[in-house]
């Protein structure tokens, strides 16, 4: 696979829920560090779950060469096994206008390390700068 030939994107948008338990900056600056991600593009929203604690919704967005970036970053971080997931399952990780979807493990991003993952995720949207009538992101 040669990740020079991946598909251009004109935004990303970052999304990670911060439960009560969990430090908000350790995961910020790790986020912020891992992704290279500047903290300073994060909107903050405080909800309330289910038993009453609070809950930290972040939400950043990247225009054109910043989304760029980052896709760049999290494909060339992944395992070649991660990689290839993405691409056999590229079709379930779409919608119907072609934005691709990314789960990032928050553990192994506070540990300095980019890994998909489906649960205690940071999702990542992903919107394509041109609509592909392939299935890959890789052209």
């Amino acid at each position: 696979m040669d990740l020079e030939n991946v598909q251009q994107f004109s935004t990303a948008i970052i999304s990670i829920i911060i439960h009560a338990t969990e430090d908000e900056n350790k995961i910020l600056d790790a986020v912020s560090n891992t992704l290279s991600i500047n903290a300073e593009k994060f909107n903050y929203l405080e909800s309330t779950g289910h038993w009453k604690n609070k809950i930290l919704l972040l939400t950043g967005n990247l225009e054109s060469q910043e989304a760029n970036v980052l896709a760049q970053k999290i494909l060339s971080s992944l395992s070649s096994f991660e990689r290839d997931q993405i691409s056999t399952f590229y079709d379930s990780s779409i919608d119907e206008k072609g934005n691709l979807y990314l789960r990032l493990d928050k553990q192994k991003i506070c540990q300095g390390r980019i890994s998909l993952s489906e649960s205690d995720s940071i999702r990542v949207k992903l919107k394509p700068a041109i609509r592909s009538s392939g299935s890959s992101i890789f052209k």
